[in-house]
């Protein structure tokens, strides 16, 4: 399924409110940080559309897996979504993958996101603009870096 950038069409859809005001079952929790800038000029880059996907494997061998959209954003002007809180997954049962896509740009996926106990994941992803007629698709693995996150005070 294909989605056309629109400005305001995704800002704060929230699918299954595993956004971060939203944590009423107490659970363990981390945060996901995405920020989208241009891999030439290394600039913020606005309206990039970013799903991201619960993804839960089944069967006996693990020949199966269901995924499940938890939130859509587009980025801002400054090339970043709000911070997302997500529960702790059982891992490697259940993992979160997230799709960047936008006109002009090679689309991004981030596959096997961790997401730890009071940890922020951040991913500083580079887009590169699409050169050639060959269609590409760019994966990332690893996290540009982690680090302990201390929700501000207006929030408990």
């Amino acid at each position: 399924m294909k989605y056309y950038s629109n400005p305001d069409k995704y800002k704060s859809s929230n699918i299954n409110k595993f956004n971060m005001n939203n944590n009423s079952n107490n659970e363990e929790t981390g945060f996901l940080e995405i920020t989208v800038t241009d891999a030439q000029t290394d600039m913020p880059i606005a309206d990039v559309d970013i799903e991201l996907f619960k993804l839960t494997i089944s069967g006996e061998y693990a020949e199966r897996a269901v995924s499940e959209l938890v939130v859509r954003y587009s980025t801002y002007d400054d090339g970043t979504i709000p911070l997302i809180e997500l529960p702790i997954i059982e891992w490697p049962l259940n993992r979160y993958f997230a799709l960047l896509d936008i006109f002009g740009y090679y689309n991004v996926t981030i596959i096997n996101i961790p997401i730890y106990e009071d940890v922020k994941t951040i991913y500083n992803v580079k887009l590169n603009r699409i050169t050639s007629p060959t269609p590409l698709r760019e994966y990332i693995r690893t996290p540009s870096s982690t680090e302990y996150y201390t929700p501000p005070v207006w929030f408990l």
